[in-house]
């Protein structure tokens, strides 16, 4: 997953979750379990395995504006200012997207 604010300003990466050095942290939700933003989760379904999608979730009730703790969620306090330089700022359109690419799923 690779999320990217309206401005271009990229807040995660799973490729750059890579803490060990054995290869990236792959971004895991359950679907309807309340984990992932509404409109994350809304852009998951109908995807297959390998699939890769552009999900754009504008402000509002399936946004961070409304659910700033679910995934996926910023890994460290960098990823979380750039975050919220876009989404608590009023004078910016909070539109975020996320380029997904579906490794697998259960």
């Amino acid at each position: 997953v690779n999320r990217r604010a309206n401005a271009g300003i990229t807040f995660y990466n799973t490729k750059n979750n890579n803490p060990d050095g054995f290869g990236a942290i792959p971004l895991i939700v359950d679907l309807n379990k309340g984990e992932a933003l509404p409109g994350f989760e809304a852009g998951l379904v109908g995807m297959k395995k390998g699939g890769i999608r552009r999900i754009v979730v504008p402000p509002g009730d399936l946004s961070y504006n409304k659910y700033p703790t679910l995934e996926p969620k910023p890994i460290n306090s960098v990823d979380q200012r750039a975050l919220d330089s876009v989404v608590k700022n009023t004078s910016r359109d909070s539109t975020v997207m996320f380029d997904v690419k579906l490794e697998r799923f259960k």
